[in-house]
């Protein structure tokens, strides 16, 4: 018995090409905020070298992955978004490192609350 993987018609390779689509839009928009995302990301970065104050504070990320969490209506979705913004928190702070010229990640520091 062989078994035959039938190819889309005509229609669904429209509509795969029109969501494709889609996503590729969303990925430029997504890009552009995490750009800014990243700005804003360097600012605080710069106020906490000013102040002395070590990059990695685990209260404030905790309650940034509580929003995000309570911001999305799709409790099937939830893992997976914090599990992204994770890596976002992850990534900001080692932007945080390489702009103030740290050779400290987040193996490096650990700051309790």
């Amino acid at each position: 018995m062989t078994n035959h993987v039938s190819r889309p018609s005509i229609d669904d390779s429209e509509a795969i090409t029109a969501a494709r689509n889609q996503i590729n839009q969303i990925d430029e928009k997504l890009i552009d905020l995490l750009r800014q995302r990243f700005q804003t990301s360097a600012l605080i970065g710069k106020i906490k070298e000013t102040a002395d104050l070590p990059v990695l504070y685990s209260g404030r990320e905790q309650q940034v992955l509580e929003r995000v969490v309570s911001l999305d209506p799709d409790p099937t979705t939830e893992k997976y978004l914090r599990n992204i913004f994770e890596e976002i928190l992850k990534n900001s702070r080692d932007y945080q490192h390489d702009l103030a010229g740290d050779d400290a990640t987040d193996n490096d520091i650990k700051e309790n609350d």
